[in-house]
């Protein structure tokens, strides 16, 4: 009896070991860590962290541009100061916010705490959906400016700006992200699975954390962060205004900026990545775009599908250079 005992936790602490090498090796997280930093981050004040990033001489060139929803923007302390508490802290973060939200189709309710922040900056803007994160930093900023574009549900590592601030300064003509995917040969964003996550096959996302070197990818993805210039954007009022546009555009801001995202694109090595809180998964979950995109539960349904589709020469890692012919719309 006394030999089962020990044997029965070393068998318990083994499967967790392996549960989490699992979750780590498919979300491209970092489990153990994630919760350490969201612990710690918890225990900080946002308005002392934003005041001791405001006061740094070191900061980067990088402005961090964002939006949200009205049912989270209550929410969005533990990701400002993630983006705060950063060994190189951004120049400033932009915080995109529209009158009147078309998804939810209310107002916004501003916090007091957010409107006293000294290097987050309030932009009242209009809705052009989950693309409002980025659109209104495009024309506000020099054509040089790097913008980090992320989502408002994410907690990102302290290392997340130096990294893409590196790889910037190395390839000032290129855009980076930490997460990112090739368009399939056949141009259909159908689900994962285990092997084809194994073997990174498109569509399926290329991670950071898997990668020794950057590796060239089509579609940027806004959740994991991405650093783009505005002069990598040539037809810069075709994009803002969604001109000739499948209705599903609006809502998959990735594929429709990454199409007309004219540089070249990769995916950066790095040992730490964004992670949802895990308390607040369920709220996420709830607020998310997830069904909307899913169109009637076919892979050619889904919105994805259908923008790179629309856009079906726009890709240069995967699309028609892996198929041959380019797929007309309809």
């Amino acid at each position: 009896m006394s030999l089962l005992v020990p044997l029965s936790l070393s068998a318990l602490g083994a499967t967790a070991a392996a549960g989490v090498f699992v979750h780590d090796f498919f979300e491209g997280e970092t489990l153990l860590p994630d919760l350490a930093r969201t612990w710690r981050l918890s225990r900080l004040n946002l308005a002392d962290l934003d005041a001791t990033a405001a006061e740094t001489e070191l900061r980067s060139d990088i402005v961090v541009t964002l939006s949200t929803i009205p049912s989270r923007i209550a929410n969005l302390g533990m990701t400002l100061k993630s983006l705060l508490d950063q060994t190189l802290p951004p120049a400033e973060i932009r915080l995109n916010i529209p009158h009147h939200s078309r998804r939810e189709n209310r107002a916004y309710e501003i916090p007091d705490w957010l409107q006293g922040l000294k290097m987050v900056r309030i932009v009242r803007c209009d809705d052009a959906g989950p693309a409002t994160k980025l659109f209104p930093t495009l024309t506000a900023v020099d054509a040089e400016t790097p913008i980090v574009v992320v989502d408002d549900d994410r907690i990102y590592p302290r290392s997340f700006l130096a990294d893409l601030s590196h790889h910037a300064q190395a390839m000032p003509d290129a855009a980076f992200g930490l997460t990112g995917w090739v368009v399939p040969a056949d141009f259909i964003d159908r689900p994962t699975t285990i092997w084809s996550n194994l073997h990174m096959t498109p569509p399926v996302p290329i991670r950071a954390r898997r990668l020794r070197a950057p590796r060239p990818i089509d579609i940027l993805q806004g959740y994991s962060g991405y650093l783009v210039r505005p002069r990598f954007f040539p037809d810069m009022d075709a994009m803002l205004t969604h001109r000739d546009a499948p209705e599903a555009a609006f809502f998959v801001d990735d594929v429709w900026i990454s199409g007309f995202c004219t540089a070249p694109k990769f995916v950066i090595p790095a040992r730490r990545a964004g992670f949802q809180q895990w308390s607040r998964k369920s709220l996420y979950r709830t607020t998310s775009l997830g069904r909307i995109n899913s169109g009637d539960g076919t892979p050619e349904s889904r919105n994805n599908t259908i923008v790179i589709r629309h856009l079906a020469d726009r890709w240069t890692v995967g699309g028609h250079r892996l198929a041959g012919p380019v797929p007309q719309d309809g």
